[in-house]
């Protein structure tokens, strides 16, 4: 949310907030409605243009699910403009996501990125420190997958 320099705080995203408000409250009423707006501030996602301009000067969300909404938004954002320089930025950061935090929130967004490959495209060398994070991931899912297949056998005999 942008600040007002003029001491007023959120002056101008205030104002652009309201139309916004008066929906929500409008439709869920009061209560709700105020709950949903005050996550919404909550979220303070960043750019994903920024991010992919600045990959290695980028500043992550620390919580998972903002981590994980972040990396997503960049995905998208290659996705909407494919560009090999973006690619890679974008490589980088699922690179720095793992580096700095739980690996799990990477397994999605980079398999996503690498759906978005072009054939002209060289897969970037720290694909390879991702490849093992996607790898165990999906052990972990067949794993649970098998796990609950045999407690439903279990309990169905």
């Amino acid at each position: 949310m942008a600040k007002s320099s003029e001491g007023g705080g959120h002056r101008p995203a205030r104002r652009r907030r309201r139309p916004l408000s008066l929906l929500v409250r409008g439709t869920v009423g009061d209560g709700p409605g105020l709950e949903l707006l005050a996550s919404l501030d909550r979220m303070d996602l960043p750019d994903p243009e920024t991010l992919l301009a600045d990959p290695a000067g980028a500043v992550l969300p620390e919580r998972g699910d903002l981590r994980q909404a972040a990396l997503d938004g960049v995905v998208v954002a290659v996705r909407n403009r494919p560009e090999r320089s973006r690619w890679d930025a974008a490589w980088a950061l699922l690179v720095k996501a793992l580096e700095t935090g739980p690996p799990d929130v990477v397994v999605v967004p980079a398999t996503t990125l690498a759906s978005l490959r072009r054939d002209d495209w060289d897969v970037p060398a720290s694909i390879e420190r991702l490849a093992g994070v996607v790898a165990l991931s999906r052990r972990a899912d067949r794993t649970t997958t098998a796990v609950a297949a045999a407690t439903a056998a279990k309990a169905g005999r």
